[in-house]
């Protein structure tokens, strides 16, 4: 009877031990799946509004289609476009932890009302700076409309996400001359 008992003791142990492993790996687990939830939550919400503000500066790099202003005190990238004979400017600012999108006509007063959430965002900082393209050119020399480095914009554009992390992109506007 005692062997009996003391057989059960070890296996009582043994089962206790294992069940107290698998809780504490479960556990683990589950730490690193929101350590890595929050990792690309925040990877997102950097790398999504860099590359969505690069796009449409990208697609609208024509010659005097790309200037900033300011909306209610806070930096603003406008993208100005012609369609069919007509106008219209795409406004992208940041206000009240969101990254906004409004498209209007030419010297109409934005209206945030009117305005597309994108997604969050706590501040976006612009500024252009004209002058020659950081890309050393072979040929025409400088101030010749031809040359590829003339006359051109390098835009800055700074993003701080709720998080308090900070991306930066600079673009070179290669076609603030002659359209694209």
């Amino acid at each position: 009877m005692k062997r009996y008992s003391l057989d059960l003791v070890v296996v009582v142990t043994l089962f206790c031990v294992y069940a107290a492993c698998a809780l504490m790996l479960c556990v683990i687990g589950a730490q690193v799946y929101r350590g890595t939830a929050d990792t690309m939550r925040m990877n997102y919400d950097s790398r999504t509004s860099v590359l969505y503000v690069a796009e449409k500066v990208r697609h609208n790099d024509l010659a005097d289609s790309v200037r900033t202003d300011s909306v209610g005190g806070n930096d603003a990238l406008v993208l100005t476009e012609r369609r069919s004979g007509r106008g219209y400017e795409t406004w992208l600012f940041v206000q009240d932890g969101m990254l906004y999108e409004g498209v209007f006509a030419p010297g109409a007063t934005v209206d945030i009302k009117l305005c597309q959430p994108i997604l969050p965002l706590e501040e976006m900082t612009v500024s252009m700076t004209q002058g020659r393209s950081p890309v050393s050119s072979v040929g025409p020399g400088p101030g010749d409309p031809s040359d590829p480095g003339s006359g051109g914009s390098l835009l800055i554009i700074s993003f701080t996400t709720i998080d308090g992390r900070t991306e930066s992109i600079d673009l070179w506007l290669r076609s603030t001359r002659m359209g694209r």
